[in-house]
């Protein structure tokens, strides 16, 4: 982003608060920085800060719902943007946030907005927020609470911190001031409260108040300063006096709305309070109990740093804050040695310093501005996407997970039969599959289509479904989008005139990688001679490894005893497939128990075809099994299949799962793509379903676990090599999207 820029932060009004003070500080890093900023919002003490720093402000009434506010307030926008030429809009607020969005629909304007909080989506309101083209969220849980609300992409929401100016708020600020404001003399025991007087966010205030008579029988010279102001300032007002007209004397002390937080930090021993202000007073050196509406933290050290991280230092998910516990802790602070408690002080100041700097804070924002600006043309993702499948769940996660190894927030949009779910599962755009208009809208803002993975180019399920996917490849190609095939398995293809469109199509793609060997000899024996082919891996094998602990607790929800030797059977709905074969089939699982003691779980990796073929099996058993009825996640599946001892499947993302786990497998061959697996990763184990009896089963069972540890060594070795392998989709896509061609 060019030095000079013209960038509106808008925001509702300028009194304190943790948000506010992160645009001020965000205002003045990027003045500093050389661009040229502009603020908006109703006004407030902060507005005089920015104004001596030399950057203009626009009084506009963003403080409320008002309809006659937000009237003016859209007109007056309007006219700042296009008076002051803005390049970049980045709003902080809800009601500023809807305004704007609404504007950006017609101006068009770059927008970026910020989560500084988590809004209440009761009543309609969810639908009276609005988000920019990029957001960024001030803690990883704010990110998450805008996937599951909002349903943000992941790639567009960016997450940063609250940066602090540690020259501002540091040990060596001077208070004088301050001292003789509130006749503070050496040797007092005092106690800084920072906060917003709303009602939203007075809880622990009041809380600290309360407690006071107790707390000022067990520290001597105890004084303590409460800043903020807001909607609830008269209740905390009322407590005030009331707690210093018993103790007869003034010990708590409001400070009401001020900007020189710094120095009403200064001469504090300990600093109570949550978010901003909290890290403030850590950059001042200050021993500090983060407690607030949300939660309570306490007395901070390092054991609680990860949580004050998720948190954003906002305690959001932890217990409730209470009287007694601020009590509890300021008791145990002031009975630490002085040394002691210095070193709660140098560690929050040395945090802040590494983690927490208004630059940092600033790059994160310029990051997300020049997304927003460059506005990356979009990734559109075809395959068997929406229809409850395991394996192709596992394939589209695989697939979005390389593409962010290799791209930081890549624009990806895809083509599912079940939007809604997939947005929510994936946090990334989609649309309806067969929506013809949309998909060729985004097709005029993408720069490439990715096909894949899966066994997509084949006709023996149907013409219909290889017509559907070779069309979408054709149209991308007629829109000049870059064509990638990503990890196909091909074939069979049996109709000429399936393959002589096939041929045509893939001819001209500009980039085709393989699961296998023989996807990629099948490619060559129809024809296709297209030079930007490559044998890759299957995208499923670099998921992640298995948690084997949420495996456990799976099976014991689904009635299973995960201590006992398992043997996984995943089967499935097939043409040919009768009667004989589940006979068969339940004579081999009734088999591996009496003779090995393997006790049967059935894993329908589709319900819709597996689960009425696993019931029939079942029935015709003499021994006990047991079949997982919920649909899991691609990772929930993955922890349950580290569980078994054993795998055999006609299903490959089950066969993946095994693999990836080192759980010895055997394959049940229905398409070619089963044998060509088990060959790729040199597993012998595998037997035709048109062919299977329980003998030719019962036979590779007993082969398989007499060579038990060898198989896994195997197994264990094959996946690192095909991991590595598995990778290379994404490096090679992601060097299609950006340079436009790949070398191989």
């Amino acid at each position: 982003m060019e030095k000079g820029a013209n960038i509106l932060l808008s925001l509702m009004q300028l009194n304190i608060g943790g948000a506010e003070t992160h645009v001020v500080e965000l205002a003045k890093e990027l003045k500093r920085k050389g661009f040229n900023v502009i603020v908006t919002s109703n006004g407030g003490v902060y507005v005089k800060e920015l104004e001596e720093y030399g950057i203009k402000h626009y009084s506009v009434p963003l403080q409320n719902k008002n309809p006659f506010n937000m009237a003016k307030s859209k007109r007056l926008l309007k006219k700042i943007i296009r008076d002051e030429n803005i390049d970049i809009v980045h709003s902080h607020a809800r009601i500023p946030s809807f305004i704007l969005g609404r504007l950006h629909k017609k101006m068009k304007f770059p927008f970026v907005t910020t989560a500084h909080w988590v809004f209440n989506t009761a009543y309609g309101l969810k639908y009276i927020t609005d988000w920019g083209e990029k957001t960024v969220a001030v803690s990883e849980d704010i990110k998450t609470y805008l996937m599951d609300n909002y349903h943000i992409p992941e790639g567009d929401i960016n997450v940063t911190i609250n940066g602090i100016d540690t020259d501002k708020f540091s040990p060596d600020t001077e208070c004088d001031n301050i001292k003789n404001e509130f006749k503070i003399a050496d040797g007092d025991n005092v106690i800084t409260y920072v906060s917003r007087m709303d009602e939203s966010r007075s809880l622990a205030a009041k809380q600290l108040i309360e407690i006071i008579p107790d707390i000022d029988k067990e520290i001597d010279n105890l004084k303590v300063i409460v800043v903020g102001n807001g909607d609830d300032f008269n209740t905390v007002k009322e407590m005030t006096e009331k707690v210093n007209k018993q103790l007869g004397r003034e010990v708590v002390m409001l400070a009401g709305a001020r900007t020189d937080i710094n120095k009403l930090i200064a001469p504090c021993r300990l600093f109570v309070g949550v978010s901003r202000a909290a890290l403030e007073a850590m950059a001042a050196a200050k021993p500090v109990i983060i407690a607030g509406n949300e939660g309570y933290i306490g007395l901070f050290d390092d054991s609680k740093l990860a949580v004050g991280i998720d948190t954003n230092f906002c305690c959001r998910g932890c217990e409730m804050s209470s009287g007694d516990k601020i009590k509890n802790d300021i008791l145990k602070f002031f009975g630490l040695t002085e040394n002691e408690q210095n070193n709660l002080g140098e560690y929050g100041r040395e945090l802040i310093k590494r983690e927490y700097s208004v630059s940092r804070m600033t790059d994160d924002s310029i990051k997300v501005y020049d997304w927003a600006l460059q506005k990356n043309k979009e990734i559109l993702i075809s395959g068997y996407y929406g229809f409850k499948n395991s394996g192709d769940d596992a394939l589209l996660k695989a697939i979005i997970q390389d593409l962010k190894r290799f791209k930081e927030s890549p624009n990806i949009v895809v083509l599912s039969a079940n939007p809604k779910e997939t947005m929510r599962d994936y946090s990334v755009k989609a649309i309806s599959r067969i929506n013809p208009a949309g998909i060729l809208k985004h097709m005029k803002n993408a720069e490439m289509l990715i096909s894949g993975g899966g066994t997509l180019i084949q006709d023996r399920t149907s013409t219909k479904s290889l017509c559907y996917y070779l069309s979408i490849i054709s149209l991308a190609q007629r829109n000049n989008l870059k064509v990638m095939l990503y990890s196909n398995g091909i074939g069979p293809l049996e109709k000429d005139k399936n393959i002589r469109r096939t041929r045509k199509i893939l001819e001209k793609a500009d980039l085709i990688t393989l699961r296998d060997e023989c996807s990629y000899n099948t490619l060559r024996e129809l024809g296709i001679n297209n030079p930007k082919a490559a044998v890759t891996a299957d995208p499923a094998l670099d998921l992640d490894i298995a948690d084997r602990n949420r495996g456990r607790q799976i099976l014991s929800n689904e009635g299973i005893d995960a201590d006992r030797k398992i043997i996984g059977i995943s089967v499935r709905r097939w043409q040919n497939l009768d009667d004989k074969f589940e006979s068969e089939l339940a004579k081999a699982c009734d088999y591996a128990y009496e003779k090995y003691g393997y006790y049967t779980v059935f894993l329908p990796m589709q319900s819709s075809r597996d689960m009425t073929i696993s019931q029939n099996v079942r029935r015709r058993m003499k021994n006990g099994s047991a079949i997982i009825k919920k649909r899991y996640s691609v990772e929930d599946m993955i922890s349950v299949m580290s569980c078994f001892d054993l795998c055999v499947g006609m299903r490959l993302h089950t066969l993946i799962y095994a693999a990836i786990n080192a759980v010895p497998l055997i394959g049940l061959v229905y398409d070619p793509k089963i044998s060509s697996f088990m060959e790729y990763t040199h597993q012998k184990y595998y037997v035709d379903v048109e062919e299977l009896t329980s003998q030719t089963l019962k036979k590779q069972i007993d082969e398989c676990i007499k060579n038990y540890d060898s198989v896994k060594r195997d197994l264990e070795e094959n996946y690192r090599e095909l991991k590595n392998k598995a990778r290379l989709n994404g490096k090679y896509a992601i060097e299609l999207y950006e340079k436009g061609s790949v070398e191989l």
